[in-house]
């Protein structure tokens, strides 16, 4: 396993002016979750952690990882640049880049599924009425419940069918959608 080494600029021999980095031996990680930041976080054999803050290494092996300061704590701040070839144990596959890609469209959309229930109630009078968005447009995401359903037919439209979510069909949101006009 390779210790990470800090380096400083070295001069490239066409130039005396112009710094040139130096590529170290290959580094190994074990993806084990997300950073605060936003970033993939990783773990080598030694405990330390790092952070990629652009989520995946490029094609070549190559790519832009930070040291967190202290090296030891998941939640720590990216703290040195270091350069050089890196070896992903468990990298994403391509169904958690596609989920990555639209979580912003999940997060939405199971916050508006969750308006949309507690505005038309379950059934049950005496628990409805403790719900504040209860028949209550003030309390839902959108301005009116009709821009409110449309705004979920948006976002589950946008979500590629191979991972559609299963807690919010088509079906759920038409079922809505007349319960406007009973």
């Amino acid at each position: 396993m390779l210790t990470p080494k800090f380096m400083g600029d070295q001069l490239s021999p066409t130039s005396s002016k112009s710094p040139k980095l130096q590529i170290m031996e290959t580094l190994i990680l074990k993806r084990v979750g997300e950073h605060r930041m936003d970033g993939n976080l990783y773990k080598d054999s030694k405990g330390n952690y790092y952070v990629d803050c652009h989520r995946e290494p490029k094609d070549d092996g190559v790519s832009s990882v930070y040291i967190l300061s202290p090296s030891n704590e998941p939640d720590g701040e990216p703290e040195r640049l270091i350069h050089c070839h890196i070896k992903i144990l468990n990298p994403m596959t391509e169904s958690e880049k596609k989920h990555k890609l639209y979580q912003f469209e999940y997060m939405m959309l199971s916050r508006l599924n969750d308006d949309a229930a507690a505005y038309f109630g379950s059934g049950d009078e005496e628990e409805d009425k403790w719900d504040c968005r209860y028949h209550n447009v003030n309390n839902i995401w959108g301005s009116t419940i009709e821009s409110h359903i449309a705004e979920m037919k948006k976002l589950w439209q946008k979500i590629p069918s191979d991972i559609k979510p299963e807690w919010c069909t088509w079906e759920q949101i038409l079922e809505y959608e007349k319960k406007i006009t009973a």
